[in-house]
């Protein structure tokens, strides 16, 4: 069972009072009091709202309270807030607060999870491993633990170098990557271009850095003409079409 971490309001309790006074004291006399379960609804509505990804399935979980606890039953719609202000972790701590004169404020710790298709590794894959689509996979997973990031385009790991080895089903995040150019500003390029059913292979230049997967300029030799390409290999572009 999840406890409440913290008791303010209208009268002041202080923490260390609160592993002696009586929880059922804070409303007393037979006054009607707070359900816990709108404060727990009002938690975890505070974490929904402040998601914008659409595209996610988002589940939250306030913990419960003390069944000891009683508090007055407040006339006013529940506030809420974030008084640390974390987002997207897994662990977030909200504020629910009564604005009566005579109002009170708790802490109530929510669980998110936010599962998303992200990139992870296909197969173990060693140190120094530039990555191609079949080293990599999307899966389902929950990224409001992954505190070091994630990918969740696989275009924004192809054609990358691998920092450290990878295990199965390892997940990929950008600081295990980085940018290997196959295609380096004012190297010779061999352009491909598709004329009809023939392919025509020309020499160039490369006017821009460039790895595996991305668009570049690059100068034709025998015409001067400029042209945007995607580099598909080390020292081999493809015009655009």
């Amino acid at each position: 069972m999840s406890r409440l971490t913290t008791i303010s309001g209208g009268r002041h309790f202080w923490p260390i009072l609160l592993l002696v006074w009586p929880l059922t004291a804070i409303s007393a006399g037979g006054e009607p009091t707070q359900p816990h379960e709108s404060i727990r609804t009002a938690a975890e509505q505070h974490v929904l709202n402040d998601l914008d990804d659409e595209n996610q399935q988002v589940s939250v979980s306030a913990g419960r309270l003390d069944n000891r606890l009683r508090l007055s039953a407040c006339a006013q719609e529940l506030d809420t807030f974030a008084p640390y202000g974390r987002k997207n972790s897994s662990r977030i701590t909200i504020g629910v607060r009564c604005n009566d004169s005579d109002g009170w404020t708790l802490y109530v710790p929510v669980t998110l999870s936010i599962m998303k298709e992200i990139v992870v590794a296909d197969r173990e894959l060693p140190r120094g491993t530039i990555l191609t689509a079949a080293d990599i996979k999307t899966e389902q997973r929950d990224v409001a633990r992954l505190h070091r990031g994630y990918v969740e385009n696989p275009r924004q790991a192809i054609g990358k170098k691998l920092k450290r080895r990878l295990h199965a089903d390892a997940i990929l995040t950008p600081g295990q990557m980085v940018i290997q150019h196959a295609v380096k500003k004012g190297n010779q390029v061999v352009i491909l271009a598709q004329i009809g059913t023939l392919q025509v292979r020309m020499n160039g230049k490369a006017l821009s850095n460039g790895a595996v997967g991305e668009r570049i300029k690059v100068e034709n030799n025998s015409s001067n003409r400029r042209i945007e390409a995607t580099v598909i290999a080390s020292g081999v572009v493809k015009a655009t079409t």
